[in-house]
């Protein structure tokens, strides 16, 4: 059962994926409108408005960064080309949307269904240190955030954003490394604790 559904996830996105990011909608942009919505709907569905703005908050100015640069090589026409506009508009729809069908799908597969698929190991103990640090990722990225922005550190220099974004992105990734850590030796921890003498 476990492993249909899992399968089952994994082709869901496998389809999206091959449908909506690599194959014939990718484009429509009526389309990928219509997915945004089914999306966000299951997402709050499943989790409730607080997550699914928390969520959006996340990929926003990624979604702005592109409009933007859609916005200014339109302006410049570079490459000779004057459609880039229209190609960011598509580019802030597919980002979200792949960004909330991962999450949802990864979300649906729990740690009781890691420890009872029939992985090797490493691979299971991997599995489940994985889902542990993706789940304290997003409320560290936005403690982080929310410390850069009170730092007075980066107060009156020039491109005072872009060094709060860089540090930003080195103190997540520093504490995901930490977590990940920690998670680990929690994990060996507990299973020395369970396993049975030989």
């Amino acid at each position: 059962m476990v492993i249909a559904k899992v399968s089952g996830l994994l082709l869901l996105l496998g389809l999206y994926f091959g449908l909506f990011v690599l194959g014939p909608w990718y484009a429509d942009i009526r389309v990928q409108a219509v997915l945004a919505g089914l999306l966000l709907g299951l997402h709050v569905l499943r989790h409730g408005l607080r997550a699914t703005w928390t969520a959006m908050a996340f990929v926003l100015p990624f979604v702005l960064s592109l409009l933007a640069f859609g916005v200014l090589f339109q302006w410049l026409e570079l490459l000779g080309r004057t459609d880039w506009i229209a190609d960011s508009l598509i580019k802030s729809l597919v980002f979200p949307n792949s960004f909330l069908a991962v999450k949802l799908a990864l979300n649906a597969i729990t740690f009781r269904d890691i420890v009872t698929l029939p992985l090797p190991e490493g691979l299971g103990h991997s599995s489940i240190v994985l889902k542990a640090v993706l789940e304290k990722g997003t409320p560290l990225l936005h403690r982080h955030r929310f410390f850069m922005d009170l730092s007075p550190h980066f107060d009156g220099r020039r491109w005072a954003r872009v060094y709060r974004l860089a540090g930003l992105i080195v103190a997540t990734y520093i504490g995901l490394y930490r977590e990940t850590e920690k998670t680990q030796a929690l994990l060996s921890h507990r299973l020395s604790c369970t396993r049975k003498p030989q």
